[in-house]
Order: structure tokens, then C-alpha cells, then sequence
């Protein structure tokens, strides 16, 4: 256990970046490399202005233990650049981007290290690093990522994977709650891919979509969204908000709405006891992405496990637990599908 309490290998670059209005601008990325003892690295790169070197490398380390718990053959790998994407054009994006994979160009590729996308990346991003690493190979390397469109050799399914996830297990955790899916009322906090894909999938199930919440607003319909339009409202306009079929509210109150299944997204919300007491949930799911979980005492811990989501089950009326014995139902592999297990603190 000694060899990998530590990273292999961690590599901090500074990317400097032509902005669109002619200065340079200087951002720092991560790729940490936890263990390749079982194949190449995995694991995705991540744009945030929160990223932080420590949160790659715990991430890079979930990733070693999750290929391993599903026997696949890769080690554990992450990367990030301090960002916000939300304030940069795709030209400045595509530029830091394809410096970033030149820096790494030596750390990564398909029997070293296989990036991929996360919080703020997609299929254009890995579009651009294939390229730019291919550049530097003289040949075209689709393997050196995973998430690529389906053109250059992406594969299918892969963009629906994780909002796939996230209905398949609130499919289990509604039969180990012995309740129904039709007419389940669901609030959605973010609607990008994950976001927007689990949404399509449960109103598709049954399931009914009251609240999508955003970082610039949120809609609310007792009736329930339809999804399908909502998505090429988005398309079109690039935002959810000014759609006809909700309507909009506060995304901070929409959170707090009644509803039977709660999906926050992980950077944002930590768990049911900073939810108000006003909220009745039947279900708090939440996404894995690499999130962390605040004790009683408030200091902050590592939580590593297998599963998609994080379920904190109670009764429809009842108020969401305090975090000290908690009980909480865990998604895990195989057929065994619920464990259960009492929180405590660090």
C-alpha cells in the first residue's frame, strides 16, 4: 500500500495565452499521475477557476481505484486548468487548450497516460488535444483520448453516460424505496451534459422533471418540463432562461422546492444537512464527480467509493437528516446493487 499512498507522478504547467484582445494571459494546469501499475492513466481534465493541485490528486487516485474495482486495465490519472470558461471565447479556449497538450505532450498518449473529458470539457476539447497531439506524432492518434466526437472515433453512448448513470440508479434506489417512478417529481441542478442527459432520460422513464436550476436562473413547472423542447431552446439561444414552458424563479430557492428526488451538482452542494429544513425530499442523489463531504465537526474528508450517485434516503414529508448518523444507501458494482452504512465524522 506504501507505493501508492503518493502520485507517480505529478506536472504542474504555466500555459501562456493569447487572449482575443492581444494580451497574454498566463493559466496553471495539473496532470497527476497516481498509478500505471495496471495500464496507462486515466482520468479526465477539468476547467475551473477551483481547481487546486490537491483536488487532482485525489481525484487521480478515485480514478486508480475505480478501474481497478472494474477490473479495467488502466491506472488512475487527472488533470485541470485554472480557468473560468465561462468568461472565455472558444478561440481562447482552443489556444489553451492545445498549449496545455504541447506541455504534456511527453506524459501522455495511448500506453502512457489517456485523458478525458469533465467539469467544463467535452468532445471539442478532446477534438483538439487528439489534433494537437497528433501534430506532434506525425500521424493521427485517435487513441490518445477518450470523448471524442463520433467522427474522429468517438464512441457511442459515451456523451450520455453519466446522466445514464444517474437515472439507472435512481431506477434501484426508487425500488429499494419502494416507490414509483411515474409522476416522481426530480429538480436538476445544472443543465449541461450530465445535467441535460439524465433530464432527457427520466422524463423518458416517467419520471417528472418540475426544476431545472442554473447558474444564471432557474425554471419551475408543477406539470413537469418537457425536456425535448427545452433542449432545442437551449440550442438556439445558448440558455435556458426566457423558455415559455416554465417558469423562471430563483435558482437558490428551486433547490429548497418540494420534490421526491433532489440531483445538485456536486461542486455546489455538499449534503442534506446544508439543505434548508423547508425541503421534503424522498431523495438526495448526487452525482460522482469528485466531490467531497463535510463532516459534523466541518472539517472535510475524502469519501472514495465505486458508485455513480450518493443516496440519502428518508421519508416523503420528513426533513433531510443531519449529517451525524445519517444513513446512507450507496450505489455499489454487480449485482448487489445497496449497501448501507452509517455517516460519522473524520
Amino acid at each position: 500500500m506504501e507505493g501508492i499512498t503518493l502520485p507517480a507522478r505529478e506536472v504542474i504547467v504555466h500555459i501562456p495565452v493569447m487572449m482575443d484582445n492581444g494580451s497574454i494571459e498566463v493559466f496553471t494546469g495539473f496532470r497527476v499521475q497516481h498509478s500505471i501499475a495496471r495500464g496507462p492513466g486515466k482520468g479526465g481534465i477539468r476547467y475551473s477557476p477551483d481547481v487546486t493541485l490537491d483536488e487532482i490528486r485525489a481525484l487521480a487516485s478515485w480514478m486508480t481505484w475505480k478501474c481497478a474495482v472494474v477490473n479495467i486495465p488502466f491506472g488512475g490519472a487527472k488533470g485541470g486548468v485554472i480557468c473560468d470558461p465561462k468568461k472565455m471565447s472558444i478561440g481562447e479556449l482552443e489556444r489553451m487548450t492545445r498549449r496545455y497538450t504541447s506541455e504534456l505532450i511527453e506524459f501522455i498518449g495511448p500506453e502512457k497516460d489517456v485523458p478525458a473529458p469533465d467539469i467544463n470539457t467535452n468532445e471539442q476539447t478532446m477534438a483538439w488535444i487528439m489534433d494537437t497531439y497528433s501534430m506532434h506524432m506525425r500521424q493521427t492518434v485517435t487513441a490518445v483520448v477518450t470523448g471524442k466526437p463520433l467522427n474522429i472515433g468517438g464512441s457511442r453512448g459515451r456523451r450520455e453516460a453519466t446522466g445514464r448513470g444517474i437515472a439507472v440508479v435512481c431506477d434501484e434506489a426508487l425500488r429499494y424505496l419502494n416507490m414509483q417512478r411515474e409522476g416522481c417529481r426530480v429538480i436538476i441542478q445544472g443543465f449541461g451534459n450530465v445535467g441535460s442527459n439524465a433530464a432527457k432520460l427520466m422524463m423518458e422513464k416517467g419520471y417528472k422533471i418540475i426544476g431545472i436550476a442554473e447558474y444564471d436562473g432557474g425554471l419551475y413547472n408543477s406539470n413537469g418540463i418537457d425536456i425535448h423542447l427545452l433542449l432545442e431552446y437551449r440550442q438556439r439561444n445558448g440558455t435556458v432562461m426566457g423558455f415559455k414552458g416554465a417558469e423562471a424563479v430563483n435558482s437558490s430557492d428551486l433547490l429548497v422546492s418540494d420534490c421526491e428526488i433532489l440531483i445538485p451538482q456536486p461542486r455546489r452542494t455538499s449534503s442534506p444537512a446544508a439543505m434548508p429544513t423547508a425541503s421534503r425530499l424522498a431523495l438526495f442523489a448526487k452525482a460522482r464527480t469528485g466531490q467531497q463531504q463535510p463532516s459534523p465537526t466541518r472539517s472535510w474528508r475524502t469519501r472514495r467509493s465505486s458508485s455513480f450517485l450518493t443516496f440519502w434516503p428518508m421519508p416523503v414529508g420528513s426533513r433531510p437528516p443531519t449529517s451525524n448518523g445519517c444513513r446512507i444507501a450507496r450505489g455499489i458494482s454487480g449485482r448487489k446493487l445497496w449497501s448501507t452504512s452509517s455517516w460519522r465524522a473524520s
